[in-house]
């Protein structure tokens, strides 16, 4: 089988996946725009948090703005 990636409006969403169900294909995932950067966005703040606890714990080195500016 082939996995096609596209993009569609929202109205035609359901439309598609019965044609796709009725060709004998798969629908493995259905995603918003909006669910993208909210899933993208939720990322980035675990990967933050993920870096103060290191800083935190001594495994990471703590830079001040000040450092940042000077590199």
């Amino acid at each position: 089988m082939t996995t096609i990636t596209i993009k569609v409006p929202e109205k035609a969403q359901e439309k598609l996946s019965a044609l796709v169900k009725e060709l004998g294909g798969e629908v493995i995932s259905i995603s918003t725009a909006k669910a993208s950067k909210k899933n993208k966005l939720l990322e980035e703040i675990r990967t933050g948090l993920k870096e103060v606890k290191e800083i935190e714990e001594g495994k990471s080195k703590f830079y001040t703005m000040s450092d940042l500016f000077d590199e």
